[in-house]
């Protein structure tokens, strides 16, 4: 089952979607027919990341938490000043037993003795703030380890909510100015060469599937669907063609070439452009470049010093 790519669109609409479910039928203006859009093409599950308001509920958890500690702190600082004075009497032997027994200070507690009472309410308090706190940081934390859509994703689903404004109220605002960056991809595609995102950003259209179009609501006009399979297909054929033309006219080349500069500067823009190509078209790690050009660059000295004629 392909998955989906949306590539770049010169009109206002939203740019391209790939392989949609069918689509004949009108929704409903609103939520149902955003929700049509989104559910079509995993790419366009895209929504808000609220950073803001996750960064400002995570200082308010901790305010909250800063201030029960701090009430923590008076009640053992109270309990100490009460323990320290026994020989003047007291309840201090209370004070420590519940210090140090969890039953006791239970038990007195549940009789409702006051200091244990108002004591057993602020733990169960900061229990609860602190569960809310850490949970609150575990989920912020995953929301920060998803990724942005990409920027052809983000303009496709931008691009249609502020063309057809499908919700009112604050709704409407949903992704206006820079809130379209603060976005957050629930499913994203996997890491793709520049070649392949050149092709799908730019070229998509050409692989774009008419047959589908009648599908697709009317509002939804100018998006267009196509197989990522068409992309990877093209792109494993390129890929095929410009590692056979960079190694066989370099050798071609060489081999008509009897000038030792000449040779050497031959030998030099082949293996540039081919280092430049691995560069520029694919991801290969720094590592992997240098060690696919030094490859190059070893079969083509190799070539010239046992294959050319007159040379050794």
């Amino acid at each position: 089952m392909p998955s989906s790519r949306l590539p770049k669109h010169s009109k206002p609409l939203p740019n391209d979607v790939e392989q949609p479910s069918p689509a004949s039928k009108q929704y409903l203006e609103g939520f149902p027919r955003l929700s049509a859009l989104t559910a079509s093409d995993p790419d366009l599950q895209v929504y808000r990341r609220f950073n803001r308001l996750a960064s400002r509920n995570l200082l308010y958890l901790q305010a909250e938490i800063l201030d029960l500690e701090a009430r923590l702190k008076e009640f053992d600082a109270e309990d100490l000043e009460l323990a320290s004075a026994e020989e003047e009497g007291g309840d201090w032997m209370e004070v420590k037993l519940s210090a140090r027994c969890w039953e006791v200070f239970r038990e007195r507690a549940e009789q409702g003795e006051k200091r244990e009472k108002e004591r057993m309410g602020l733990i169960k308090e900061l229990r609860e703030r602190l569960a809310e706190y850490q949970d609150a940081l575990i989920r912020q934390s995953t929301i920060l380890n998803l990724e942005h859509p990409n920027r052809r994703v983000r303009g496709a689903i931008t691009g249609w909510f502020e063309h057809n404004r499908p919700l009112v109220g604050h709704g409407r605002n949903l992704f206006d100015g820079k809130a379209k960056y603060d976005t957050v991809a629930i499913r994203t595609a996997p890491d793709q060469d520049r070649l392949t995102l050149f092709l799908q950003n730019y070229l998509g259209y050409l692989f774009r599937n008419r047959k589908m179009k009648k599908d697709y609501p009317l509002d939804w006009d100018g998006m267009y669907y196509f197989p990522e399979t068409t992309i990877k297909h093209i792109v494993s054929v390129l890929s095929v063609l410009l590692s056979a033309a960079l190694l066989v006219g370099a050798i071609t080349s060489l081999y008509y070439v009897e000038k030792a500069s000449s040779l050497i500067g031959l030998l030099a823009a082949f293996t540039t452009v081919f280092a430049g190509s691995i560069g520029l078209l694919t991801n290969a790690r720094k590592v992997e470049v240098y060690a696919a050009t030094a490859a190059y660059a070893a079969v083509l000295v190799v070539f010239i010093g046992n294959n050319l004629p007159g040379r050794s």
